[in-house]
């Protein structure tokens, strides 16, 4: 049983290596304003400084991963964006090819916030209680 989770704690800090390399050089192109992100916001529709705040949130949601108890907001945030990058994609009448890498990180994204749903739930029911 312990090699077991010993794998899974492995597969799970190696996913978290790979996604925060993904979103820094994601976060990082859009603050070098890049010109193949700067004329994907423009083809989409959205003004240069959305691009910015993009990048931001990409980057926190990057550094959430690493904070004790964040990584499934991290996760969430980082899949809210990726579901708008998917909308943007659908909106634009791209091919089902081009919007294939921010589907499939959503997804895996969804599943680690769902994974750790627990870190979402329980300051909520902390607070709640605390309350009344």
């Amino acid at each position: 049983m312990a090699s077991t989770r010993n794998w899974s704690d492995l597969a799970g800090l190696l996913l978290r290596i790979l996604l925060t390399a993904i979103f820094l050089i994601a976060a990082g192109m859009k603050f070098a304003a890049v010109p193949f992100e700067v004329s994907g916001f423009a083809r989409f529709g959205y003004p240069v400084w959305f691009m910015y705040v993009i990048g931001a949130a990409q980057l926190f949601g990057a550094v959430l991963f690493w904070v004790r108890g964040g990584t499934a907001c991290g996760a969430f945030l980082l899949a809210v964006i990726m579901a708008g990058a998917v909308a943007s994609h659908l909106g634009a009448g791209d091919p089902v090819p081009m919007m294939l890498p921010a589907l499939v990180l959503l997804l895996v994204l969804v599943a680690i916030a769902y994974r750790r749903r627990d870190e979402l739930v329980t300051p909520v029911l902390r607070i709640a209680a605390q309350r009344g």
